[in-house]
């Protein structure tokens, strides 16, 4: 089952492809009968039309639902499972490539699951929104989002570094398209392909980096061991010297700070969503980096606990400084997208920060951040599409009047702006306070920046964002068109806040789902932090 759900978004993708252009072909013939018969068939056409626009969308939406599905199925076998004190895990071993040790290792646990629940529940949002843009080739659009999306479920499954490797490079695959060919419409494509170019050379000239550490770290454990494979559980028992590790480590952590992203390398990421459409940016932001804070906790973390230690003052200094820098950027800001890029990157370097914080509280709050704050992001990207399609402007400057033009968006845009901060009933709430908690018990200094860095981005939304709510607004400047919010994006929004609220008033159900995944790599590092204390490293 675990095989067959890995592949099934891929799948389903390549089917409504295919029925796409079954449609299509259908639609030209009807077209040409249409000619032939003057109208006749103008209803037949027009069917076809509708069809062909949307048939591959609705194989896309219940592939997704139904990925969704059974992984909330093994979700309630994992928690049954851990309240009755057991160990549950699901995994797929098969021989892949037999001459280079590589094999088709997929486990999933707890924290597997908790982060693919999430990817199909952004990509199932996705899928609703992308309906409102009506992208042409429907059939290869939607394919292009399960791909990227059976690329990122798989890839929080593999256990396998060089499998790792591979859908991570995967990942970006479509990702490029999404943003050339499906990118925003004002645009032009030459200005898209730069987007989409800079994204891809970032991220494949610090994967490179990241594959000589692999095939390094390989090759090392093969000389000691004289055993050759790419095992994440045998390579992390590798006995290597603390310079070694640490060279290794760098491999790593090159590719995930780009991803993440850090300053400096963070300017791919704000013309990729520049030149997104929303639906590029709900993949961007729901997706893409979360691969990257995963891999900071699955793989750096346990195979290089040593050198994670010795580079914890730099990663805390580099993330605190990217709080403070973006928070700065988004007092500044008038483009809407931009301003929601950069808290997205401030809070991801204040995740960032935690992780480098050694404990189990604070781990176990990321994982409540991870969701929530993606959740948040992917909800201000939806309302930023809406503003932008209303106002027919993303200049925040010239968002005037929208609690008078738009009925409801006022209300949840200001929702999403307090959840930002975590006000008490929401998802972040409880991760903020975990989080910031369990990183006071390690460093109080550390939970202060982190303070203050929340409180401040805070206020650069509220002060960028607060004068639209009220003021008269020249009414021609409007899309008349969209004067009022759509029952779809009404459903979405709502569909997210329910989630966030049903998390932040019930969040054991996670916090149990993700412990013996966290806690394992807790105590790595508290391993670790024992040895390098003792002298022993």
């Amino acid at each position: 089952m675990l095989f067959w759900l890995g592949f099934l978004p891929l799948l389903g993708g390549f089917v409504g492809w295919l029925l796409e252009a079954c449609l299509q072909r259908s639609f030209t013939k009807v077209e040409q009968c249409r000619i032939e018969h003057n109208s006749r068939f103008f209803l037949l056409n027009k069917l076809s039309n509708e069809l062909c626009n949307f048939g591959s969308g609705w194989v896309a939406l219940f592939t997704m639902l139904g990925v969704f599905i059974i992984i909330c199925v093994f979700g309630w076998q994992a928690l049954t499972a851990f309240y009755l004190g057991q160990d549950w895990i699901e995994i797929v071993d098969l021989d892949w490539i037999p001459l280079l040790g590589i094999r088709f290792h997929l486990v999933m646990d707890g924290l597997s699951i908790l982060m693919s629940a999430l990817t199909s529940l952004i990509v199932v949002i996705a899928i609703l929104y992308s309906r409102k843009e009506s992208p042409g080739s429907s059939g290869l659009f939607y394919f292009c989002l399960l791909f990227m999306a059976s690329a990122v479920m798989m890839l929080f499954m593999a256990m396998d570094l060089f499998l790792w490797f591979f859908l991570w490079e995967a990942v970006a695959i479509p990702l490029y398209f999404l943003i050339t060919l499906w990118g925003r419409r004002e645009s032009s494509a030459q200005l898209r392909i730069n987007g989409a170019s800079k994204f891809l050379i970032y991220t494949q000239v610090s994967s490179l980096l990241m594959l000589i550490s692999i095939i390094s770290l390989a090759l090392t454990n093969w000389q000691l061991t004289n055993q050759w494979t790419f095992d994440y559980n045998v390579l992390m028992k590798t006995p290597i010297s603390s310079y070694v590790e640490f060279m290794l480590m760098l491999g790593f952590l090159a590719a995930f700070i780009v991803r993440l992203p850090l300053i400096p390398l963070h300017n791919w990421f704000i013309d990729a969503h520049i030149e997104s459409s929303t639906t590029g940016s709900i993949m961007i932001s729901g997706l893409l980096v979360n691969t990257a804070i995963y891999g900071l906790l699955r793989f750096v973390m346990p195979l290089f606990p040593n050198a994670s230690l010795t580079i914890m003052p730099f990663m805390l200094i580099l993330s605190l400084f990217t709080l403070f820098y973006t928070t700065f950027l988004c007092f500044s800001q008038t483009d809407i997208k931009r301003l929601v890029a950069y808290t997205h990157i401030a809070l991801i370097s204040f995740m960032t920060t935690v992780i480098y914080s050694g404990s189990l509280l604070a781990y176990q709050g990321v994982i409540l951040q991870i969701i929530s704050v993606s959740l948040v992001i992917v909800g201000l990207f939806i309302i930023s599409g809406i503003l932008a399609e209303r106002y027919l402007t993303r200049n925040i400057n010239q968002f005037l009047g929208l609690k008078s033009h738009v009925k409801y968006l006022s209300t949840l845009t200001l929702f999403f702006i307090l959840a930002v901060f975590g006000v008490p009933g929401t998802a972040n709430f409880v991760g903020n306070f975990m989080v910031l908690y369990g990183s006071y018990t390690n460093s109080v200094l550390s939970a202060i920046f982190l303070m203050a860095g929340l409180i401040l981005l805070s206020v650069s939304i509220i002060i960028r964002l607060q004068p639209m709510f009220y003021g008269a607004v020249d009414k021609s400047l409007l899309n008349k068109d969209k004067d009022s919010l759509a029952f779809s994006d009404l459903f979405l929004l709502i569909f997210i806040l329910a989630i966030l609220i049903f998390i932040g008033l019930y969040p054991q159900w996670v916090l149990d789902m993700s412990y013996p995944a966290v806690n394992k790599i807790q105590q790595i590092i508290s391993s670790a932090q024992t040895n390098l204390i003792k002298g022993d490293v």
